[in-house]
């Protein structure tokens, strides 16, 4: 488990929602009540339909029961693929259910706890995934804001902008993009002003900053 400061947890807990998706309403009942009086905002939805016509756009996590009717939460952790939906999900199982729940987190869910889940281990598990969704979140918004400065460049400033971060001279630049040295420098003045860097070096560690998050982060990444 992430070790977490009590102000960081009071943090977390107020900018986010566990989302619990079962079809027994003791069970929904019982946890709402026990998340509630450990301070967690917590909404409640009786069916995997129910959760994905209203996820809602806080940070957080989904603890989802793996066997329902209609729809199973194998089935709704499908579809949160499909919608891109980042929401860590914690599966709750039976004992029967534990090989269907193994199989759930290889394919992407942060853990699976057998029902009725131990408070200490749920408490737990809702925390980690909780920080790791927020951290996530900060990485897309991060992701976002550094691909729209990428994209004040234009195309010819981009090109200039990846041999600059390899430590190219402008003559060397123009000879591989068979343009004059002047304007490799007219290009490199512009790439300086608009990534606000001041040399090679910063332009390399911009470039590198946003390729590990597109890789990191694939699905909600664009192309250069």
């Amino acid at each position: 488990m992430l070790e977490t400061m009590p102000s960081e947890l009071q943090s977390m807990q107020k900018k986010s929602v566990v989302r619990l998706v079962d079809d027994d309403p003791g069970v929904l009942r019982a946890l709402s009540v026990f998340l509630g009086m450990a301070d967690w905002s917590v909404r409640t939805y009786g069916s995997g339909r129910d959760f994905l016509s209203s996820p809602g756009a806080e940070p957080g996590c989904v603890v989802l029961d793996v066997r329902m009717p209609g729809m199973s939460g194998i089935e709704v952790q499908g579809e949160m693929k499909k919608r891109g939906l980042g929401l860590p999900i914690i599966f709750l199982s039976a004992h029967g259910d534990v090989e269907l729940a193994v199989e759930a987190v290889r394919n992407g869910a942060k853990t699976f706890l057998v029902k009725p889940p131990k408070p200490e281990k749920l408490l737990a598990a809702v925390e980690e995934a909780v920080a790791d969704n927020i951290a996530r979140c900060r990485d897309l918004d991060y992701l976002r804001r550094l691909q729209g400065i990428w994209e004040t460049l234009t195309p010819a400033e981009k090109e200039v902008a990846k041999l600059v971060a390899k430590g190219l001279q402008n003559a060397v630049i123009g000879d591989v993009l068979g343009i004059s040295e002047r304007t490799v420098r007219s290009h490199r003045t512009h790439i300086y002003e608009k990534l606000d860097a001041e040399n090679a070096v910063e332009v390399s560690d911009f470039i590198r900053e946003l390729d590990d998050l597109k890789g990191k982060y694939s699905s909600g990444g664009a192309e250069n």
